[in-house]
């Protein structure tokens, strides 16, 4: 029986319990595409870790693409100033392949110093390199995947009610359905619906549908999830168009946004799937709704889609973005060249074979 690591398998609640209780790990490996959930956690660790008046002499954040991989660990070897530890955090790792920087890494994961905290921040690692086997074996790994719709309805609601400003239910599901799953996006969204509630003009009370519908327009244009409706619609020159701009607004690189995309595009398609087979049997909503991991809302819109396609469709659609991700972590040709390729080639499988849209 292949033995685990003590620490695999913390999830995000273990690790703040473990985090406010003082109980710190020396190695630390962020992994996930939910920048505002990693992020966070990366704030408590560090405001709890580190003495917040000598963090400029104890917190250092590098690229070990800017920087080498050694001059890191290097720094993790130092003793901490006046203070009980010091913390490093390490993005841009992912691709390092080379025998001596991992040899080094090989070296300090056996033995790593205990004054240090190491945290390694990654949106996600092909897990066949060394580098993902090293780190997931010798880090305590700490996932940070993006939420499903019913997760990030509760999120919203909590989010809500610690700002003092609670959201009813139907509200928090019209917003995720407008906005989608992005915490980043859902918390700017919020601040300005709890900050119109709490003005003189509208009174006190909680955010209810009516202010969503006010406030809340269009900011999911361009998300993912239009993407993919403009993908399965067969509409090529949109999909073109919603891929350039989502690359234009955002703050992540190339590569890591790509896989992000595609991961999203795959969610949606296997979702329409699993809504197919279950529709056959005649399952009311609320059971697909839980099947697929969304809210009872979003799921009817959904359906209509997952009516509207071909199963044959699906799997060749699933089996191109399988080789998409291949392709993203093995090829030369660049992420966004890729991903065009990619949706050319989903928006011609949405004709049949007389001509006809697959959407209509």
């Amino acid at each position: 029986m292949k033995k685990s690591s003590p620490d695999a398998g913390k999830s995000r609640a273990e690790f703040a319990r473990d985090v406010k209780s003082g109980a710190f790990a020396p190695l630390y490996l962020f992994d996930g595409p939910e920048r505002y959930l990693r992020d966070e956690a990366l704030r408590n660790l560090t405001a709890r870790a580190i003495d917040p008046g000598l963090r400029d002499f104890n917190y250092v954040e590098l690229s070990a693409a800017a920087e080498s991989l050694e001059e890191a660990l290097g720094l993790a070897r130092q003793y901490p100033m006046i203070s009980p530890r010091r913390m490093i955090v390490i993005r841009d790792f992912e691709s390092i392949s080379d025998e001596g920087p991992l040899e080094k890494l090989k070296d300090y994961l056996r033995q790593p110093v205990e004054t240090s905290i190491v945290v390694f921040v990654t949106n996600g690692m092909d897990n066949r390199r060394n580098i993902a086997t090293m780190l997931r074996k010798g880090c305590r790994v700490v996932n940070f995947e993006s939420l499903d719709d019913q997760q990030t309805i509760q999120w919203v609601k909590d989010y809500a009610t610690q700002a003092g400003c609670p959201i009813d239910q139907a509200a928090a599901a019209a917003l995720v359905g407008t906005v989608g799953v992005g915490l980043i996006q859902l918390s700017s969204e919020l601040e300005k619906l709890i900050n119109y509630v709490r003005s003189p003009a509208d009174g006190k009370g909680g955010i209810t549908t009516r202010e969503v519908e006010l406030l809340v327009r269009h900011s999911r244009e361009h998300s993912n999830f239009e993407l993919t409706d403009a993908i399965v619609a067969g509409d090529r020159r949109r999909s073109l168009q919603l891929l350039d701009r989502i690359y234009a607004n955002a703050g992540e690189s190339i590569q890591s946004l790509s896989l992000m995309i595609l991961g999203a595009i795959a969610m949606n398609y296997r979702r329409m799937l699993i809504a197919k087979d279950l529709m056959k049997l005649n399952l009311p909503n609320s059971e697909v709704a839980q099947a697929v991991g969304m809210s009872p809302y979003a799921v009817t819109y959904l359906n209509e889609k997952a009516r509207r396609i071909d199963g044959r469709r699906l799997l060749r659609a699933l089996e191109l973005l399988a080789r998409t991700d291949l392709a993203l972590k093995t090829s030369q040709a660049t992420p966004r060249m890729l991903m065009e390729f990619l949706i050319c080639e989903l928006t011609s499988q949405s004709k049949d074979p007389t001509g006809q849209s697959g959407s209509s």
